[in-house]
């Protein structure tokens, strides 16, 4: 072990300021998603041990450079993709445009770095419905040591996908963001997909330069907070159903 006890502690404790994000858990609520929106199909990036996808009822791809699968079962998933290459390669075959498929919902939990989280959610957005849905793990770290963009073994780690959701606010205020606290680092929920029309294409270095040099401890947990939409999962839950 790289670290003493006294040493995990300190880093896996919420730092003042940060949120506890001590709410529903975040697998529970994709569940629930899953549950009202009955999406036909479901794309994750980031799929290492099939944990997650292990969960999904519909059909559904998993992209991940190096499948670990430890799940026992895959529930009642007639259709099951499991594509073992980088994201960029995925979306690079073009395989969903290819086969005529298209994702009601997806959940971006690849590489923990702004530059990939921000390239996954643009090409993710490309080949959704319209009406779909794409969520964001890590996305509300609750401390400062987690964000650092170099994993460290034993550490819990979000790197810095905090930004991503930061530039979706600031750069892309026609879409719907919703960050829910969930337990342990918080999920989001981004709605109102342009599909190929949207428009990261043009200025994605742009953004790139912008972000890249922020960390949480210059900009401020406070900062951040400030800038995203925060709600509770029952909150987030009750926004799916249908209107009446």
């Amino acid at each position: 072990m790289l670290f003493g006890k006294k040493r995990l502690l300190r880093i896996s404790s919420v730092e003042p300021g940060f949120p506890r994000n001590d709410g529903m858990h975040y697998l529970d609520l994709l569940d629930q998603a899953e549950a009202i929106t009955k999406p036909d199909l479901y794309l994750e990036i980031g799929s290492r041990s099939g944990k997650s996808l292990a969960r999904r009822s519909c059909n559904f791809v998993g992209v991940d450079p190096e499948f670990k699968i430890i799940a026992p079962a895959y529930n009642s998933s007639r259709q099951m993709h499991f594509m073992q290459m980088t994201s960029d390669d995925f979306f690079a075959s073009e395989f969903l445009p290819k086969l005529g498929l298209m994702p009601q919902m997806a959940f971006i939990d690849g590489m923990h770095l702004f530059e990939f989280a921000l390239r996954d959610f643009i090409n993710s957005e490309q080949v959704m419905h319209r009406d779909g849905l794409i969520f964001f793990h890590d996305v509300l770290p609750f401390n400062a040591g987690m964000t650092a963009r170099t994993y460290v073994p034993e550490m819990p780690w979000t790197g810095d996908v905090w930004k991503t959701i930061l530039a979706l606010v600031e750069t892309r205020p026609d879409l719907r963001v919703d960050v829910i606290p969930a337990a342990k680092t918080g999920l989001a929920c981004v709605r109102g997909l342009k599909g190929r029309e949207g428009p990261w294409l043009k200025n994605y270095d742009e953004i790139i330069a912008h972000y890249q040099s922020l960390d949480i401890s210059n900009y401020g947990i406070g900062n951040y907070l400030s800038k995203i939409k925060i709600v509770t999962p029952e909150v987030f839950i009750a926004s799916l159903r249908p209107r009446n």
